[in-house]
């Protein structure tokens, strides 16, 4: 262990001296704590009712601005449900309390020392102390090594370290291992790396070879391959480097030797260019010739892209994908409630890699989501075989045709009120359009989601092909393959053979 790892002779000088305001990327890690909590957690009326209310209590703040409070609170609810003695909820206030910085984040041969790593904790403005860890715990491959903990420490690691992931991690007595970041080791310059993907990239635009969506897809994936994190995008701290960069490449040498780079299967971040637009999105396509039935997922407010393959159930809807064969992709939602004309072109951009079928596009969103999805299925109604709608909804058809849908009501929901819900949602099918309308019990406005995604998607996987659908030279007949919807979801290690927005 020693000879993978050694502790530098002398920590740095322990400080406290400075906060800094937290920020959504601390409330998205906080987050993703609660939803994988809340999949651990046995599924009884009690349970969800705590996680529930007190995960929607946190709205105001969220919206507010007032993450601080919303840290606190979001600590004080994944104690109580873990129902964590008093030691415990101290720990868990210091782990809440701080953000952990890991620098450089990428070593690589071009650093002053490219074999020394540091961790910063640094104290986030008016969060409670709490009760520091006991060690700090750095993992490369199967060998573990504790150090001492310190505000401030630095770590000397094997000169010529294989490329790959250094994870960090704090060990406290009571909540044990917790990860806090990690960092990357790449062989050779990561800037002279970086450059010369830019360098490629600019020589297939000269050409005029590339469409518009490879191109920004190419531009925006080597932007990640980068030192700094931006921490108003998740793409961008979700970054596996290393795998990123050889993706990168491989995608260059397809592209320069005349093939589409985004015409595979799996999962990836990528762009699509519409109308003007960049739309980062998520993407997830199965294998096989296809062509396979779509769900276009829209994210609720506060979310963005990764929000179906990371949140929402740790990515239950990706899950579903790979296990019942439909493609899936999941861009920024706002832009298509601004301008559902987008929604065509880019299905037309998304049909050039994957085999869709265009009389099987199917939506679901959440929230501000449900509610793009639920207007699509009016103002795009000859594209949409069905959408549904979880804890959100528009009625907008009026003397329109839409599309079918359903709509789930949460019974705890404090932002769209079940019984507020329920009478716009009667108003539509008074008209005469198709809608189904489930109610789900102890359950509140955002941890519904992953409840009833499986019954979602279903209901989409049931639904007709259009016989009207808006045919595309890159898009397939229907589909004849039958839908498997009544199995279990494998695990996620089978279930999703990649994941991130690197792959």
């Amino acid at each position: 262990m020693a000879s993978m790892i050694a502790v530098l002779a002398s920590f740095l000088t322990a400080s406290a001296a400075w906060a800094v305001p937290p920020d959504r990327a601390d409330l998205a890690g906080a987050y993703m704590r609660i939803d994988r909590i809340a999949q651990r957690l046995p599924k009884s009326p009690e349970n969800r009712l705590t996680l529930n209310k007190g995960f929607d209590a946190l709205t105001d703040e969220f919206f507010g601005g007032l993450y601080g409070k919303a840290l606190t609170a979001l600590a004080g609810l994944e104690a109580d449900v873990l129902k964590l003695p008093t030691e415990a909820r101290e720990e868990l206030l210091y782990l809440a309390g701080h953000r952990f910085v890991i620098s450089p984040r990428v070593l690589s041969a071009e650093a002053v020392d490219p074999s020394v790593l540091t961790m910063s904790a640094i104290q986030l403005d008016g969060m409670a102390e709490g009760a520091q860890p006991v060690h700090a715990v750095f993992l490369s491959g199967p060998t573990r090594v504790e150090v001492p903990y310190q505000r401030e420490l630095s770590i000397s690691l094997p000169k010529g370290l294989r490329e790959g992931t250094v994870d960090v991690f704090l060990l406290f007595e009571r909540l044990g291992d917790v990860p806090v970041g990690k960092a990357f080791a790449l062989t050779g310059g990561l800037e002279g790396r970086r450059k010369a993907l830019t360098d490629r990239i600019e020589a297939l635009e000269k050409g005029g070879a590339l469409d518009a969506s490879t191109l920004a897809s190419l531009k925006a994936r080597a932007a990640l391959v980068s030192q700094d994190a931006i921490r108003t995008q998740s793409a961008s701290f979700l970054a596996d480097i290393p795998a990123l960069a050889a993706a990168v490449e491989q995608e260059l040498a397809a592209a320069e030797a005349g093939r589409r780079p985004y015409a595979r299967r799996g999962e990836i971040w990528r762009v699509y260019r519409a109308l003007g637009m960049d739309l980062p999105t998520r993407q997830y396509a199965p294998e096989g010739d296809g062509p396979f039935p779509l769900v276009v997922a829209f994210h609720g407010a506060g979310g963005d892209e990764n929000m179906f393959f990371d949140g929402y159930g740790d990515g239950t809807l990706a899950k579903l994908a790979y296990e019942r064969k439909f493609a899936l992709v999941s861009p920024p939602t706002i832009p298509f409630s601004i301008s559902p004309k987008l929604f065509e072109r880019f299905l037309d951009e998304v049909a050039r890699d994957i085999p869709i079928d265009r009389s099987r596009v199917l939506l679901v969103g959440h929230s501000m989501g449900a509610m793009a999805a639920s207007r699509l299925a009016v103002a795009s109604e000859p594209l949409v075989a069905g959408a549904a709608c979880i804890a959100g909804f528009s009625d907008s058809a009026r003397d329109r045709m839409a599309a079918p849908r359903a709509v789930y009501l949460a019974e705890l929901d404090p932002i769209f009120a079940a019984e507020r819900m329920r009478a716009s949602v009667n108003g539509a099918k008074d008209r005469g359009l198709a809608i189904d309308v489930s109610e789900i019990k102890d359950e509140g406005h955002t941890l519904v989601v992953d409840q009833v995604l499986p019954e979602a998607v279903d209901w989409l996987l049931a639904r007709p092909a259009r016989t009207t659908a808006t045919t595309n030279p890159t898009a397939s007949t229907p589909s004849t393959s039958p839908m498997k919807t009544d199995g279990p979801a494998p695990t996620p290690s089978v279930n999703r053979p990649s994941s991130g927005p690197t792959k």
